[in-house]
């Protein structure tokens, strides 16, 4: 015996003017434009001019020309895929998409040699888009490791509005003592939510 389907009454839509039936495909095609919108980069650097870099007390700016063979752009967020990237390689800059945008950054680096007195290598994202760090809106430190060389990352979140997206993001690295010399430099960038969704 057939059944009969059930009855929804008088009640025809979901309350936007969409049908029921249509629910379902709504959410799914809502899914696939959240797919649309994710992306991530890893940009290593070539590790040839120059082969390594000095950071001292005064911050310089890391620089990671996307050259090594690692490198993978090829999941970018489709919206900038082929046209854009998150990692300007000339400029050494976080090139963020939309306002209210979040990214999950990693910075990879091996620490080569530390003179004694070098404790903690210092990190900063800076948004102030000078030579020199002016509007810092992240900063982390990682403490001398024990035995060299050591490979250390930076991992942190962050979220994009006016400043950032007008001047991009630049990380600026120096010590709280001495020097230390690193290489194997690579960012790795993951935009997770885009602000107009």
């Amino acid at each position: 015996m057939a059944q009969t389907p059930l009855s929804l009454g008088t009640i025809d839509n979901d309350g936007t003017g969409d049908g029921f039936r249509d629910t379902f495909v709504k959410i799914e095609t809502n899914v696939t434009e959240l797919y649309s919108e994710l992306g991530w980069a890893y940009y290593k650097d070539a590790g040839t001019t120059p082969t390594t870099q000095t950071f001292t007390t005064s911050a310089s700016k890391l620089q990671i020309d996307g050259g090594h063979a690692n490198s993978e752009s090829g999941y970018l967020p489709r919206e900038i895929r082929g046209v854009s990237e998150l990692w300007d390689t000339t400029n050494d800059l976080i090139l963020p998409i939309a306002l209210g945008d979040a990214y999950d950054i990693r910075i990879e680096l091996t620490i080569d040699s530390i003179t004694a007195s070098a404790a903690y290598l210092i990190l900063q994202l800076d948004i102030g888009g000078g030579l020199g760090p002016s509007t810092v809106i992240f900063t982390n430190e990682l403490a001398k490791p024990k035995t060299l060389p050591a490979k250390v990352a930076f991992t942190f979140p962050v979220f994009c509005l006016a400043t950032f997206l007008a001047n991009g993001g630049q990380i600026f690295l120096n010590t709280d003592a001495g020097t230390m010399i690193c290489s194997d430099f690579a960012i790795f960038i993951k935009r997770d939510f885009k602000g107009d969704i």
